[in-house]
This record gives structure tokens, sequence and C-alpha cells, in this order.
């Protein structure tokens, strides 16, 4: 028996794994997408003959369609339920990178931006709500929650890679092909989640205890209430009542706000970067391939400072290094401000920078977001948080092209040292009040 059980055991962390897996390639999507059309934007500008405001359009609207599709996650996932919504999310991608792989003009290459951009936007927190929710174990679920943020960087390094590879194709050929390989890895990941047997179980398992759960403190909060207002109002607490944003309760707002502002912070860094390095590499007098081949670099650099993230996001080193890495953006930052805009400070601070975001990012975020915040809105606050801070960015990306020229990326780096120290000071309150209301 004990044999079997283990070998049950065994199994259902292998399956948790691969659903880790799964969850961490949805993410390779989003940020392939991202990276993809940044590091593109340069061929589809030669092949389509885009002008600057086309080129903003693009990077702004992709950061919408995001933003609209992690706010849609909750509402979506109540409404159809949270392993649907996980199942068939990608199809939506597909069809969005099939678009743009075979855009005659700017328009269709619009359309299919949209439709990827919310694809993937869809995908990510719904992805982390349910690997934590199959998870059943806060530990083993941060630990998953880490994998997205790998697969997230795996994306950054593979979208650059294929840019690199095609850069010598004529007009916009290079693109087509990259945002072609999105388009197939789009449908196998469809695919994988539609037929798995192994992530139909985890699912169904996680929705069971769920149910028991909720009946037993159902039952419970009935047999309490014959009894005295006391034990009437402890019962209320210890559901999940609606009073605050999202359904969260009231003592979790002073944390929400705090996560809000430090996420809003570092994604406007890591978005700006994400999205226009090659192109802020290109106008600082670097060559199209120069400037592909540098970003591989740096996001390999980024790569391992994220796994460094997820194999110590369960010990105690998890807030120092969140520290130190806000305290290696913020230096960076300011050496790449002071550098005035020249190519080579650009790329040491840079390389720099791809250190400490990582270490003060996104995957410590999620990880907080799942461990603070109740599973009925857990997917929604996440969705919120991803897509507001998308929203913003997009509106930035309007106007970023204009300001990373070299007579204005001077006065714009300074801007963005005050953004690092911001989302640095938000993410240390962050840590404070989380520990008084959890």
């Amino acid at each position: 028996m004990a044999r079997s059980a283990d070998g049950g055991s065994s199994a259902s962390t292998a399956a948790l794994t691969r659903l880790g897996y799964c969850g961490g390639l949805g993410s390779f999507l989003g940020s392939s997408a991202i990276v993809g059309l940044s590091t593109t934007i340069t061929m589809w500008q030669s092949g389509l003959g885009l002008g600057a405001g086309e080129v903003g359009a693009l990077s702004a609207v992709l950061n919408f369609a995001i933003a609209a599709g992690s706010l849609l996650a909750g509402p979506l996932c109540v409404r159809l339920g949270m392993t649907k919504v996980f199942n068939w999310v990608n199809l939506v991608s597909v069809i969005g990178f099939v678009l743009c792989a075979a855009a005659p003009d700017f328009w269709v290459l619009l359309g299919g931006v949209v439709l990827a951009g919310l694809g993937t936007g869809l995908d990510l927190p719904v992805s982390i709500s349910v690997m934590s929710r199959d998870a059943q174990d806060p530990a083993a679920g941060s630990k998953l929650v880490t994998v997205t943020q790998l697969g997230w960087q795996l994306g950054m390094l593979g979208s650059a890679l294929a840019a690199f590879a095609v850069s010598g194709l004529a007009g916009a050929l290079g693109g087509r092909v990259v945002f072609a390989l999105f388009a197939v890895i789009a449908c196998a990941l469809l695919l994988w989640r539609l037929r798995s047997c192994e992530f139909a179980a985890l699912h169904a398992a996680s929705v069971k205890t769920i149910n028991v759960t909720t009946n037993t403190v159902d039952a419970a909060s009935r047999k309490t209430s014959a009894g005295d207002a006391d034990s009437r109002s402890a019962a209320h607490g210890a559901g999940l009542p609606a009073a605050g944003p999202f359904g969260m309760p009231k003592r979790l707002i002073p944390a929400f706000t705090a996560l809000l502002v430090f996420y809003i912070g570092w994604n406007l860094v890591a978005n700006t970067w994400g999205q226009f390095q090659t192109y802020m590499l290109v106008n600082a007098d670097a060559s199209q391939s120069l400037a592909t081949g540098l970003g591989i670099i740096l996001y390999i650099v980024m790569f391992a400072a994220n796994w460094l993230v997820s194999v110590t996001v369960n010990t105690r080193w998890r807030n120092p290094l969140f520290v130190a890495g806000g305290v290696i953006s913020l230096a960076a930052m300011i050496l790449m401000a002071a550098g005035g805009g020249s190519l080579w400070v650009i790329v040491a601070a840079t390389a720099i920078m791809y250190v400490g975001l990582p270490l003060a990012g996104e995957a410590i975020c999620k990880v907080w977001t799942q461990e603070t915040f109740p599973l009925a809105c857990r997917a929604t606050v996440q969705g919120f948080i991803l897509g507001f801070s998308r929203l913003l960015c997009g509106l930035f990306a309007f106007v970023t092209p204009a300001l990373v020229m070299p007579g204005t990326i001077g006065v714009t780096l300074w801007g963005f040292v005050a953004v690092v120290a911001v989302f640095a000071a938000a993410g240390c309150a962050f840590m404070r009040v989380r520990r008084m209301a959890v």
C-alpha cells in the first residue's frame, strides 16, 4: 500500500510538473508576442512601408490587447469556468499569430496583433490560478508560478534568437517566419491542454477538494447560526466576505494597493525595454543584427536571474533578494541615465538591470498574489494587476519611440530612475503590510 501511495504521489507530482511546463509555455507565447514584435518591427516597417506612427501604434495596441485579455480573465472564469478558459484560450492566440504571419498590410497585421494580445493576455492570469489551485499546496503552487516566469524569459530569448536567425531576410519575410513559428507553438499548446488526461484529472481533483471544503464551511456556518451573535460573527468571518474590491477582505486593500503600484512601475520599465530595446539600440547606432545579438545575450542574463528566484522562492532568501534586486535596478538605471544615451553604456547598464529586475520583479509579484488573496478572487485580482499595468504601458508605448531618440533619451532615462525608485519602495511596503494583514 505504501508503495502504491508513493507511486500515486510521484505520478501526481510528475503531472503537476508537466502542468507547470504547460503554463510556462503559455507565458512563453506571451513574451514571444511582445519581444517577437519588438525584434522584427524594423522588418515589418521595411516590408510593409510603415511609418513611425504605425510602429508606435502596433506596440501600443499589443499592450492594450494584453491588458484587455488580462482584465477579462476573471469574468470569463466566473462565466465559463476556469478550466474551460485554460483549455481553449490558445485558440485566440493561434488565429492572431496566423494573421500576423500572413499580413499583406498594416491593418491585417494590426488585427493579428490584437488577437495575439488578447489570447496571451487571457492565458497568464488563468494559467497561474489553475496551477495554484491544482497544486493544493502553497509551497508547490509558488514553485509552479515561478516556472511561468522562466517560460516568459525563454520566450524573450527564443523570439530574439528566431529574429536573429531571420534578420538577413529581405522585407517582412523574417517577421512572417517568426510569427508562423509562434502559431505552430500555440496550436501545439492548444491541443496539449485539450487532450491531456492527466491535466483533466488534476483539475477534477482540485475542484472536488474545493467543493468539499466549501460544503464543510457552509455546514459549520449553518450550525453556528443557531448560536449567539458572537458565534454568527465568527462564522461570517470564516467565509469570504465581499467587502473590498473584487470580493477581497478589507484588510487586504493596503497590500493590494502596494502590489498594484509596484507592478505598474516594474512593468513600465520591463515592458519598455522588452518592446523597444532593439529600436533603442538601433537608434544608438547599432546595426539590426548587432542589436538583436546583444538582446540575446541580455536575455540569457535575465533568465539566469529568474532561475535564481525560482530556486529561492520558498526560502528565507526571497525577501533579501528582492531588496537586492531593487538596489541593483536603481543603480543600473542611474548609470544608464548618466551615460547620456551612449550605445555601450546602455548595453552595460541594461545587463546589470537585467540582473536586478527579475530579483525584484514579476515572478515574485505572481507568487505574492497567489499567496495573499483568496482563491475566489485570485484570478480576478491577478488579471486586474496585469491588465491595468498593461493598459498604462500601452498608452506609454504611443510616445516611447519619440522618447528614446538620441535627442531625448537622456531626459527619459532620468525619468525611469524615478520609476525604479517608486516600484522598489512599493514592493518593500507590500512586504510590510502583508505581514500585518495575512
